[in-house]
């Protein structure tokens, strides 16, 4: 076979125009419904249909940990928004937001992807029921699994930088002293950080214990590290040298 035939010279050209920008996860976790008592949107949040029932999901769903978690980098990510005078969709803020956590909950895990990933695949899910344009629905997805991922947010939208820039502010303290005291003593306030610290740790851990491999490469992986005895991960460069090819 020549080298041309094994690029696929002989079929027709292809190119990506037209194809779906996203590929349906293997296993596909259906999202419950969450009873009309707390589809209740915080003071604050803009009043929709989407982000009602995110806030219905978040409440019966997930933890007061990360409900107020969730809450408080909506209102981090989206000052930060409305100072940087760039247009960006605060609904699709908020439901990021509500979602970009709930893959470290059981009930939204796979068994092989990032805990990131399930987040995204499931905010996918829940605003493709909705009908919401493609567009949105990827920007919501790339917000969401790109979430604890450096040097990518800037370049992508609006959204996918607010929702990284909050989540940075809330769990690391990144531009804690240049956000204005007044609105951030009063998020505190309204959704507390009661032992924030560990437990947010330790929901990390409980989010991909069960798969550590998906921590590696990335920040999660501290977490392993810090908690798993004897935690041992794959080591990149070892891996180029073992890789079996020859050098020639």
């Amino acid at each position: 076979m020549t080298l041309g035939a094994a690029r696929g010279q002989n079929n027709p050209a292809t190119t990506a125009d037209g194809r779906p920008s996203f590929r349906t996860p293997k296993n596909i976790i259906q999202l419950p419904t969450p009873q009309s008592q707390f589809q209740n949107v915080q003071s604050g949040v803009p009043d929709t249909k989407l982000t009602r029932e995110a806030t219905g999901l978040l409440h019966e769903f997930s933890t007061p940990l990360l409900f107020n978690h969730s809450h408080r980098v909506f209102f981090w990510a989206n000052e930060l928004g409305r100072k940087s005078d760039a247009a960006y969709d605060q609904e699709l803020l908020f439901v990021c937001a509500a979602f970009h956590d709930l893959g470290l909950l059981k009930r939204f895990s796979s068994a092989e992807d990032r805990f990131e990933v399930d987040s995204a695949n499931a905010v996918r899910q829940f605003l493709e029921h909705f009908d919401v344009p493609t567009e949105r629905i990827q920007i919501a997805w790339d917000a969401i699994a790109l979430h604890t991922t450096p040097g990518i947010a800037a370049y992508k939208a609006t959204e996918v930088e607010l929702l990284y820039n909050g989540v940075g502010l809330d769990v690391l303290g990144i531009g804690y002293s240049d956000f204005p005291e007044q609105l951030r003593k009063q998020v505190v306030a309204q959704y507390p950080r009661v032992n924030f610290k560990q437990d947010i740790a330790k929901a990390f851990l409980g989010g991909f214990e069960h798969k550590t491999q998906t921590a590696e490469g990335t920040c999660n992986e501290d977490i392993c590290s810090h908690f798993i005895r004897n935690y041992k991960r794959s080591n990149f460069y070892d891996q180029i040298q073992n890789s079996p090819f020859q050098n020639s």
